[in-house]
């Protein structure tokens, strides 16, 4: 007889391009955004083994049990008894996946757990090759699926492909995957002298390991139109012109209009479920930081949230017969009267997952078929994710005296009062400066009070200076 109903092994990793990588520092410490999942510990048949890149500072854990979760002492004694921590023995760059694969003491460990139960599950934050060999060596399933479907319609020439099928309005641009640089030129030229008369074109490298608007080409038409030389007539481009040809001859690159003066950048969250239902779960308002991603609102603007629940329904039905299972996202803009217009379907867990599942988790509910978040008195949440970077201010403190600074000052989460900040990712502050807070309260300008409370707080005397 297993021992546990179900093992839940985190790897958070993030198979990403290896200059987004190199480029961001902090994303080796993000693996510690799985520690949102500790809830399910609440359930006692539950056991769960989490893998970071870095060990989990022991304060980390325990204000996650007592603050964020609200576990009582013998529901913390519980949690920890089925509950392991593990870290690779490799400290090196490098995808916390390959780290843990190549691990051979890890790869056993997991292997005996699995053993010793019903089901083993990892949950993980985007798919890959190491992760699906992972799950085959150590005999668990996979929450987000397989990378040969990644792959495919996780592309940006997929997904594109996807959201035609699906009906939902999408820039101008075809999902056809161009290799060379001549059809990537007569489609920038197409754009520029179509019904649009589009004033830039965006060339998508199409693999699905791009992310954060790396490997994005924003093009000139204007300047283009003068030079006949596509990189030349580039105005945004994040890569030496050989890696961006050599990219495109491999993995291939989609050519679409750039939507100009966009207004917001919604998004919408989904998940199909192992029978094939697909469930739209929720709406944020991305908040962007040179075409990246570093923070939410939720929920989204009310006026936009129908159109948003629709494509994610009726996306996630096309994606369900392709036999996609697990968490999808879409990315959308607003420009004017256009909108919303989806300009990327993220086959993962997105930005907003981990935010939403740590607010869920304070207000002890998930989100309600309205996409509203409601505590037990029925108030209508809101909350603001936010990250914050300062190296200089925040590498002066631990997760301890970051935590406690918040809860002195009234800052921190309070059951009692319903609103308040919570922290994430706490390992990165020493080593990089790099902190992320959720503020969740009734109004969003109630919400606003408290990141820039918080934030003035943590930054301490440099917010002063």
């Amino acid at each position: 007889m297993a021992d546990f109903d179900s093992t839940r092994i985190l790897i958070y990793a993030f198979s990403y391009a290896e200059q987004l990588l190199e480029e961001v520092s902090y994303l080796r410490y993000s693996a510690e955004r799985s520690l949102c999942f500790l809830w399910d510990l609440r359930d006692p048949s539950v056991r769960m083994i989490a893998i970071t890149s870095e060990p989990v500072d022991p304060y980390t854990l325990d204000y996650h049990f007592r603050d964020v979760f609200r576990f009582d002492d013998r529901m913390i004694e519980s949690a920890r008894e089925r509950l392991t921590l593990l870290t690779p023995d490799a400290h090196r760059p490098g995808p916390l996946d390959d780290q843990v694969l190549g691990d051979g003491r890890l790869v056993e460990a997991l292997r005996s757990a699995a053993q010793d139960s019903a089901h083993t599950t990892i949950v993980h934050f985007m798919a890959s090759d190491s992760l699906d060999t992972l799950a085959r060596e150590v005999g668990a399933g996979l929450e987000e699926g397989h990378q040969e479907f990644v792959n495919r319609w996780g592309s940006k020439s997929g997904g594109k492909q996807i959201l035609v099928t699906a009906h939902v309005e999408v820039p101008d641009g075809s999902f056809e995957e161009l290799h060379s640089e001549e059809p990537v030129i007569q489609q920038v030229a197409r754009l520029a002298t179509g019904p649009l008369q589009a004033r830039h074109a965006m060339v998508k490298l199409s693999a699905s390991t791009y992310a954060a608007s790396i490997g994005n080409v924003l093009i000139d038409c204007d300047k283009f139109a003068g030079t006949g030389d596509l990189l030349a007539a580039a105005e945004v481009i994040r890569m030496p012109a050989e890696a961006f040809y050599r990219e495109l001859a491999e993995g291939g690159a989609i050519v679409e209009e750039f939507v100009e003066n966009i207004t917001s950048s919604p998004s919408g969250l989904g998940h199909i479920g192992a029978d094939g239902t697909v469930k739209v779960v929720a709406s944020h308002d991305q908040v962007l930081s040179g075409g990246q991603y570093w923070g939410c609102r939720f929920p989204a603007e009310e006026r936009w949230r129908p159109a948003i629940g629709d494509a994610v329904s009726r996306t996630g039905a096309v994606l369900a017969r392709l036999g996609h299972r697990g968490t999808f996202g879409i990315d959308f803009v607003v420009a004017g009267d256009r909108g919303p217009l989806a300009v990327e379907i993220n086959l993962r867990k997105v930005g907003p997952s981990h935010a939403l599942r740590y607010a869920e988790a304070l207000v002890g509910r998930e989100v309600g078929d309205d996409g509203l978040l409601r505590r037990g008195d029925g108030q209508p949440m809101c909350y603001v994710h936010g990250r914050l970077h300062e190296p200089e201010a925040l590498g002066r403190l631990d997760p301890r005296t970051a935590v406690e600074r918040l809860r002195a000052e009234g800052l921190l989460y309070r059951e009692d009062k319903g609103e308040g900040v919570a922290l994430h990712v706490l390992g990165a502050l020493t080593a990089c400066g790099f902190v992320e807070l959720t503020a969740l309260a009734p109004t969003f300008e109630a919400a606003d009070a408290y990141i820039k409370a918080a934030e003035a707080s943590l930054m301490g005397d440099a917010a002063r200076a």
